[in-house]
């Protein structure tokens, strides 16, 4: 199981390092980080500077990652290359994710030339309480941006996708993803789905590392409830690929739907 990942990792990262392409999306987040780090700088609150540090440059990388990672099914249909990967004996979600984690990986660099844009724009030293826990809470991101994505790929073939079918996601993602404010702030129905991300919950860790916490009960349950909502999307990726390759094995074809 992990030789197929990283096979599939490798695949990915070769075919993704050659596109001409991450040049527009390391200078596209250029932008975006000066207009965050300036309204951070003239929030006059050091805790809100330090939140947007951390969650303005993945704002960037949600974009591009949900981006590339949801086409990337549809494209190996429409490219011909998943005929490959159903003949193996490595299940199609697994493939799949090995090549949604390097969309990840390779989308850590927008999210260092963002955050070096804020800090040089800002020139100020973040304020953060407890280190241990931000280094956690990032982490945890990192795994519900993963898995996302990865729950989208399957999700772009059985609806049927076309051109702008991301528009929503890219979005809407970002302000319940918890990257602009804490979820606290959102309205009580937009709270709810946030909820159903990960990323909002690691984003609340995140929070609570910045402003400091009475209970550390409070930021386990925040990892928790990333983790178990992780769990969940997992498994619905799971059937939704099972229908998905159902769909392929009945019909006999590999092209889009």
């Amino acid at each position: 199981m992990i030789n197929a990942i990283g096979a599939a990792f490798i695949q990915q990262w070769k075919e993704v390092a050659s596109s001409l392409m991450n040049i527009v999306y390391f200078i596209g987040a250029i932008p975006t980080a000066i207009v965050l780090a300036w309204v951070a700088k003239n929030s006059g609150n050091s805790e809100v500077l330090t939140y947007l540090l951390v969650g303005g440059p993945l704002i960037n990388m949600w974009n591009s990652v949900i981006f590339r990672t949801g086409w990337s099914l549809s494209g190996e249909m429409s490219g011909r290359t998943l005929d490959f990967t159903l003949v193996s004996r490595t299940p199609l979600m697994l493939a799949m994710w090995g090549k949604s984690l390097a969309q990840l990986v390779y989308g850590i660099p927008t999210w260092i030339t963002s955050l070096v844009t804020m800090l040089l724009f800002i020139r100020q030293i973040p304020s953060v309480a407890d280190y241990p826990s931000l280094v956690v809470s990032v982490i945890l991101i990192m795994v519900g941006l993963s898995v996302f994505s990865l729950f989208m790929s399957p999700l772009m073939v059985l609806v049927g996708g076309r051109a702008g079918f991301f528009n929503i996601f890219m979005g809407l993602g970002v302000m319940i993803s918890g990257f602009m404010f804490p979820i606290d702030r959102l309205p009580y129905g937009l709270m709810v789905i946030a909820r159903l991300l990960p990323t909002s919950w690691a984003m609340s860790g995140v929070w609570q590392s910045i402003t400091g916490y009475d209970s550390y009960w409070s930021v386990l349950f925040a990892w928790g409830a990333c983790l178990l909502t992780s769990v969940l999307i997992l498994f619905f990726t799971y059937l939704m690929f099972r229908a998905v390759e159902k769909r392929i094995r009945v019909t006999g074809i590999l092209g889009r739907y």
